[in-house]
């Protein structure tokens, strides 16, 4: 395999993993937020941990992304492995 292949792959499974850790994240909170709130909330708080628990789990997903990329490309040095995505173009 290639360099732009094995980069095309890599993003694709990257991708896979945030939306697992975003979905995951989600349920989890969901389930926190379910047990801490009692039925007479009012609903517009109830709306506003909602918001919240959605604002979490993409924030906590792309931090968890990051740190878990990182640390899969220092461990096995993907860097020689795959394409840069942003490469500087020379200008004649």
């Amino acid at each position: 395999m290639n360099k732009k292949l094995n980069t095309i792959l890599f993003m694709l499974g990257g991708t896979v993993l945030n939306v697992v850790l975003m979905l995951g994240l989600f349920v989890l909170f969901l389930f926190l937020g379910n047990k801490v709130l009692t039925p007479e909330t009012g609903s517009n708080v109830k709306m506003l941990i909602f918001l919240l628990i959605i604002g979490f789990s993409v924030v906590g997903s792309f931090f968890l992304y990051s740190k878990i990329i990182k640390a899969i490309t220092k461990k096995w040095n993907l860097e020689d492995y795959m394409h840069p995505i942003f490469s500087s173009k020379k200008r004649r």
